[in-house]
């Protein structure tokens, strides 16, 4: 049979082209059995190359501040740190670049069998914000007899230029003093504002002159002598909180009820319902400081009160025909609504003052018309007058210091902060003249046709 399969014409081509695949299998692999699956060609084992990743957490801080770096590798066994940090580091993880005062960048370059692999990340340190001029000015003193003149000193920081205005005028020092020469107006306002990369910052100082060197104030005759209210207002009043009151009281003794002053409703209707506004039927967002009658309300003798909360806090007797000078300043804070009276300065011990602390759900809303209101109580109008002087009336719109209270009575805006808060001032206010002399420009108007009488005094 072999024979036989051996001589047919088909098996011999079967056999030949058997054989040639053979040799030619042979011969691309080095032999049968002589293969080696894990290389290529002969050459060494394939490998994959590093990759690294680097981030920034911020990628742009203030000056002084930090960032935080993180960084992971793929198929690496060593890192290395360049240019704002340096030294080996992890394949893998996070660091503060520390305080940094100027843009930086952070370089991380990573390596394994496959090679290496680099990555950066920058971080911007921003500029810190250029800050405005602060300017000071001062004069000394601020009141002076016609003709004379009072010295005016300032200084200033971050300020490249200075210029005047108001009462004097041209360039200036950015610090300095100069005269202001000869007075004769009755208000002179002195501003000087400096200029920097940061901006422009104004202030003013005021010198006020008196004929002769005679002081004036307001004579109010007592509910006694008004027919109908005797009171000067601002409709457009500061806020109730914070606020800093100055003034100079002399009262006369009458029966009753006095009122220098009620931050509070005055909407021109004159009765109980302009006190009681609320819907709820009471009284909320007011306060006034005065003498109080120890009897109310025809009581002839009087303590000192802060008028609040529909009541009245006393403390101090009242001694009359004599000259006070007095403050009250308030403010809120978490805790509540802060109230203090000082009637007899420059004493401020505590039996020289009024103190009362309200909740903090006082004074929250604006009555319907809010309205700083002298000489009379606008919701019992003619029946709550001064009886005496006022003058010398300083406001601020900020809870100031006692040290500054006491520096502003001596001199008039010679305190920062009474300088940067100044409402409105008229130390020597008369009948015919009640208006700012802060120049903040807030002034007030009369309520009627009655007037207090002039009062001059040495």
């Amino acid at each position: 049979m072999i024979v036989k399969l051996l001589n047919h014409p088909l098996t011999w081509t079967r056999l030949a082209c058997i054989s040639v695949c053979i040799l030619f299998l042979s011969a691309c692999n080095g032999g049968v059995g002589g293969s080696d699956s894990t290389t290529n060609g002969g050459s060494a084992p394939l490998t994959t190359a590093p990759t690294v990743s680097l981030s920034a957490n911020p990628t742009s801080v203030a000056s002084g501040a930090s960032s935080t770096l993180s960084w992971s590798s793929a198929n690496a066994t060593s890192c290395t740190a360049s240019g704002a940090w340096s030294g080996t580091k992890p394949t893998s993880g996070s660091q503060s670049s520390g305080a940094l005062t100027a843009t930086s960048t952070f370089s991380l370059s990573c390596t394994g069998a496959g090679g290496s692999a680099n990555k950066s990340v920058i971080v911007t340190v921003n500029a810190p914000p250029t800050p405005a001029p602060i300017v000071s000015i001062s004069a000394n003193p601020t009141s002076v007899t016609s003709g004379n003149a009072a010295m005016l000193t300032w200084s200033s920081t971050d300020a490249t230029s200075c210029t005047a205005s108001g009462d004097w005028s041209g360039t200036k020092p950015t610090s300095g003093s100069a005269s202001t020469g000869n007075l004769t107006a009755a208000a002179n306002t002195f501003v000087l504002s400096c200029s920097g990369p940061g901006g422009t910052t104004s202030q003013l100082a005021t010198v006020m002159v008196n004929a002769s060197g005679a002081v004036f104030g307001l004579d109010f005759p007592g509910s006694a002598g008004v027919a109908n209210t005797m009171r000067f207002r601002f409709l457009n009043p500061l806020a109730i909180y914070p606020a800093t009151y100055i003034w100079r009281a002399y009262p006369r003794q009458q029966a009753g009820y006095y009122t220098a002053f009620f931050w509070g409703n005055d909407d021109g209707k004159g009765n109980l319902n302009t006190f009681l506004w609320t819907s709820n039927g009471g009284a909320d967002s007011y306060y006034g400081a005065h003498p109080y009658p120890d009897s109310p309300p025809n009581g002839s003798s009087h303590s000192w009160e802060i008028s609040i909360e529909q009541n009245d806090f006393v403390n101090g007797a009242v001694v009359y025909n004599r000259w006070y000078t007095q403050a009250l300043r308030v403010w809120s804070d978490a805790s509540g609504k802060h109230h203090e009276f000082y009637w007899d300065l420059p004493n401020t011990d505590s039996s020289h003052r009024v103190t009362r602390n309200s909740s903090s759900d006082w004074g929250n809303a604006n009555p319907p018309v809010p309205a700083l209101t002298w000489g009379d109580a606008p919701w019992n109008p003619g029946s709550e007058v001064w009886n005496g002087m006022l003058r010398g009336i300083q406001i601020y719109s900020a809870n100031l210091s006692v040290a500054d209270i006491l520096s502003e009575v001596n001199a008039p805006l010679s305190t920062t902060a009474g300088t940067a808060n100044v409402w409105y001032m008229n130390l020597n206010p008369t009948p015919t003249d009640i208006s700012d002399k802060s120049g903040a420009g807030h002034h007030p108007a009369w309520v009627g046709s009655e007037r207090p009488s002039l009062w001059t005094g040495p």
